[in-house]
């Protein structure tokens, strides 16, 4: 003992000329965590203050406008952002980016789309909708259909049901771009030209769904303000842009001269990462929520189907995977070898299904993950994408003429039009 005692005698001794410098990182970090946490309550009192509505978006029998009408319509709405200027807004207010939500609800093998926004943005919300699909018809709801679902994974495993639940993220530099749906039209240069629409992916597998299975895709948009993922592109676009190594001279001159050849798939590239700069941007959350009764639990529906919904936009440029420490099942990175295993699933499963009924938007703040977190199951792992207009509008849009759908969706037969303003009273 005497031993050990020496040994952190003399390191005490060792470090004391140069004791300031600890008490100032120690000053520095204090600093630093009040205000993280100072900013985390903030930002928490501003969100518990936006009120939000829900609103149900039926289309009718027959539509020609897809994706592209989608991709202007989120061009429009990308305009609704607000963005914190000035000390009073970021520090006092707590004021952060309002977001989006879009929903698809897939139960009794019927498909619904919903999307939930703060309230004083319907009128301009509603309106842009309406501009490029004259022929739908919103509704704001009364109530939110997950009222009418348990309130917690508890009482959801209590009534005898299982709960699959996963988030979708990149797998490589942001920049980068998915496939959209331009990719999935002829060049006619309008929607009669589209040849396939990638939402009949996802309209088939709700079809097909069981009378007590449930699915629901969440998209979780957030225009994004800060642009951190511009530099990435920029860097890209300079260095395939660059001449590449190797000088040729010409018969008729003695100065040399650089060749650059870009292949063809490298153009690609470069045309995907420059039309992404310039469309509007969204820091996008996508989750997916699958529960049935134990009986029938199909775990594969959600992990290999919905996921493959939006593994279809898959290219060589870019791919998406699961987050794997936030989706229901325990992996061998999280705690090897597997400890408690079944704890750490339980409480997988209860964050997933109540950051989906709370439209959970991942906090930015340290203190604030901490504050999110849940007993076994950290809220440090989110991995929001960086989606453009074109690709978020690929995976959400109204259903064009080519998906099947007399079955599967509640169709209205002709939009109700108001009376003109100049009848005699």
């Amino acid at each position: 003992m005497a031993f050990i005692s020496d040994i952190f005698g003399f390191m005490l001794h060792s470090i004391q000329p140069f004791g300031w410098v600890f008490y100032a990182a120690t000053a520095m970090i204090s600093c630093w965590l009040m205000k993280d946490a100072w900013m985390a309550y903030r930002e928490e009192v501003y969100k518990h203050g936006i009120v939000w509505t829900l609103v149900e978006i039926k289309i009718p029998r027959e539509t020609m406008r897809g994706a592209k009408a989608m991709d202007q319509f989120l061009a429009g709405i990308y305009n609704l952002r607000n963005d914190p200027v000035g000390l009073k807004e970021t520090y006092w207010d707590g004021e952060i980016t309002r977001w989006f939500s879009f929903e698809i609800v897939g139960s009794q093998r019927t498909t619904r789309l919903f999307a939930r926004l703060p309230k004083f943005l319907l009128h301009p919300f509603v309106s842009a909708f309406y501009a490029q699909y004259p022929d739908i018809e919103i509704y704001e709801t009364e109530e939110d259909y997950i009222d009418a679902y348990p309130k917690t994974y508890q009482e959801l495993k209590a009534k005898g049901f299982e709960m699959y639940g996963l988030e979708i993220a990149q797998s490589k530099n942001r920049a980068y771009s998915l496939r959209t749906y331009t990719d999935y039209e002829t060049k006619v240069g309008d929607e009669k030209g589209r040849i396939i629409d990638p939402m009949a992916s996802i309209v088939e597998i709700i079809g097909r769904l069981k009378p007590d299975e449930t699915v629901w895709l969440q998209f979780e948009a957030i225009p994004d303000t800060i642009g951190a993922w511009i530099k990435d592109a920029d860097h890209i676009i300079k260095k395939m842009k660059e001449t590449s190594p190797g000088e040729h001279q010409s018969k008729d001159s003695s100065t040399p001269f650089r060749l650059r050849f870009r292949t063809q798939g490298e153009e690609k590239t470069l045309e995907r990462v420059e039309d992404k700069k310039g469309k509007a941007i969204f820091e996008t959350t996508i989750r997916c929520i699958y529960f049935a009764p134990k009986a029938i639990f199909n775990q594969d529906l959600p992990n290999r189907g919905v996921f493959g919904y939006i593994a279809q936009l898959n290219d060589d440029d870019q791919r998406v995977k699961k987050v794997n420490r936030v989706r229901t099942k325990v992996e061998w990175e999280g705690f090897p070898p597997l400890i408690f295993r079944f704890r750490r699933l339980f409480w997988k499963r209860v964050a997933m299904y109540d950051e989906y009924r709370k439209r959970f938007i991942p906090a930015k703040t340290i203190v604030g993950k901490i504050l999110n977190s849940y007993w076994l199951r950290l809220c440090f792992f989110h991995e929001p994408m960086i989606l453009s207009s074109a690709e978020l509008a690929t995976m959400f849009h109204i259903p064009t003429n080519v998906v099947l759908t007399a079955a599967t969706m509640e169709r209205i037969e002709s939009k109700k039009l108001s009376a003109p303003s100049n009848l005699p009273r």
